[in-house]
């Protein structure tokens, strides 16, 4: 029993030596607590006390020092970098060869997290633990503090798409269309080919990449991704295009001049084109826009009774050849009109005028199958082919027949004034007779005449023999003499002006022979041209034979 009570009192006094060792252990942590927690106050209360606003000194966003700047300040300071970069190339190499270059100012380069980026800099120092805190504001008192917080770089999507398709067009192989063409007197079918375009994607990543992982600051080399690209019209889309529905054909003289190359360019756009059942083309809506970019150039045009220059001059007569090429395939004529005076290249009622979205050729395919429009240059001369699948009898032949109903002569001369130096007198546009027409349509079945009907009406005003008259000069006085003098239309005062400013002294009274104007044309004068159909040359009535259906 004593032992019992020994060994209860051994425990019992255990317990209370080992409840004054917690008790003194948890005074401990307490007082510990308590202190680390005051430091913390204490150091908190100062840092916040240095945070006057601006980044501590060691701070670099990216490669620019923004040390003892506002938010506002260094956010215009990277801006300043990121500009200081425009000028930086890259090249750009394309994994099925050659090469082309870009700056980063083109592919717009940009730092798009900026903002939160300044942010950063700004709090960098001034937040979290209060001990680092304060061992961080000391090293940069002491100038100690060498930071850098990365920033992220980035170009844009659309700036770099455009650069990449625009610069690798010429290296790469494009896809080309199938299409339809006459080989050996029949109608080929000729097989597409695929085609190579940059890989937006996935150089866009790779570039981006390089800048924010590899860039030095300095000039650079990315390697341009390319993936295959198939053509928008296949040999299947084809499949059903076998016979040729309708021709025509007229001259315009590839002279190299601005009307030929508009001829050329608007009938690229046009060529090439297949329509579904039920579909229109815009003949307009086709070449647009004319710009130099699109590939046209200045020309001589019909405006209102009048010969002006505008981009695009002479697209009338891609229009008006395709006109005509549709009515022998007989497609469905939604919209066409005259122009506003006589052309040369084909008979009254022939032609179709586009003047902008005011004027425009719209046709419709109403065949249960697919047409194809080609169009051939060659030799100065205009073609365009309807292709699609014949279904009329092989003894169901064309003519197209221009009537003039009414017929005025003008009289008289027109002088307008023209951009040329004062001296300078050329022929604009012969004169054009006031014009009533019509156009008929006749049908024959194995020769002989079923039909007669008349698909058009056009009425073309009277324009008299227009001249040029040159008003340049460095003298306003002597300009504004000679735009008085066209305002007469008396073609002696106008020679007088001409003399007096030249020469100091008036001419005499007298009408003399005007120049050769230089350079200028119009759609209906200098540019006499036969159209002809693909079965030959136009008979003296101006009419038409359509070629046997296929």
């Amino acid at each position: 029993m004593t032992g019992t009570k020994k060994r209860r009192r051994r425990g019992r006094r255990r317990h209370r030596r080992n409840r004054r060792s917690l008790y003194l252990c948890l005074t401990v942590v307490v007082i510990a607590a308590v202190s680390i927690g005051a430091v913390q106050l204490f150091l908190g209360n100062y840092v916040k006390k240095q945070n006057d606003g601006t980044i501590l000194n060691g701070v670099k966003i990216g490669t620019t020092d923004v040390s003892g700047m506002t938010k506002k300040e260094a956010t215009k300071a990277v801006e300043k970098t990121l500009s200081g970069y425009g000028g930086v190339k890259v090249t750009f190499e394309l994994e099925s060869g050659g090469t082309f270059e870009a700056t980063l100012e083109e592919m717009g380069l940009d730092a798009p997290d900026l903002k939160e980026t300044v942010a950063q800099a700004a709090k960098y120092g001034y937040s979290g633990n209060a001990v680092s805190a304060y061992k961080t504001l000391k090293k940069a008192e002491k100038g100690k503090l060498r930071h850098t917080i990365p920033l992220k770089y980035a170009v844009s999507e659309k700036e770099t798409g455009e650069i990449l398709d625009t610069r690798s067009s010429e290296l790469l192989a494009q896809p080309q269309n199938a299409y339809v063409t006459q080989q050996d007197g029949s109608v080929q079918v000729v097989k597409e080919k695929q085609g190579e375009l940059p890989d937006h994607a996935k150089t866009i990543q790779a570039l981006n990449n390089w800048l924010n992982e590899d860039w030095n600051g300095k000039n650079g080399t990315i390697r341009a991704a390319v993936k295959k690209t198939d053509p928008e019209i296949t040999e299947k889309d084809l499949k059903g295009v076998t016979d040729l529905l309708g021709t025509y054909t007229t001259f315009y003289g590839s002279d190299g001049s601005g009307r030929a190359q508009n001829i050329e360019t608007g009938a690229s756009h046009i060529g090439g084109t297949l329509l579904a059942p039920g579909e229109e083309l815009s003949a307009n809506a086709a070449m647009e826009p004319y710009t130099y970019e699109n590939g046209y150039a200045e020309a001589a045009s019909y405006e209102s009774n009048t010969v002006v220059q505008t981009m695009g001059g002479g697209i009338c007569q891609v229009s008006t050849t395709l006109y005509n090429a549709i009515l022998y395939a007989e497609l469905e004529i939604v919209e066409r009109y005259p122009h506003s005076m006589l052309v040369g290249y084909v008979e009254p009622s022939m032609d179709a005028a586009i003047a902008d979205d005011v004027l425009d050729l719209v046709f419709k395919n109403n065949q249960k199958t697919p047409v194809y429009i080609e169009s051939v240059l060659s030799g100065g001369n205009l073609t365009f082919n309807i292709y699609g699948k014949e279904t009329r009898d092989p003894g169901r032949t064309l003519e197209f027949v221009s009537e003039t109903t009414e017929s005025k002569e003008t009289e008289g001369k027109r002088f307008v004034a023209t951009e040329d130096y004062i001296g300078y007198m050329g022929l604009q546009s012969a004169a054009h007779p006031e014009i009533s027409a019509q156009l008929w349509k006749v049908v024959y079945e194995n020769g002989v005449e079923v039909s007669r009907d008349v698909i058009n009406y056009s009425t073309y005003v009277a324009a008299p023999e227009t001249y040029g008259v040159g008003t340049v000069s460095d003298d306003p006085a002597a300009t504004e003499k000679m735009n008085q003098a066209i305002l007469t239309q008396d073609e002696a005062q106008i020679q007088a002006a001409i003399q007096e400013i030249l020469y100091g002294v008036p001419a005499e009274n007298t009408a003399s022979g005007t120049g050769t104007p230089d350079g200028a044309s119009a759609e209906a004068a200098g540019d006499a041209a036969n159209a002809t159909a693909a079965n030959g040359a136009v008979p003296a009535d101006g009419t038409q034979t359509a070629p046997a259906a296929q």
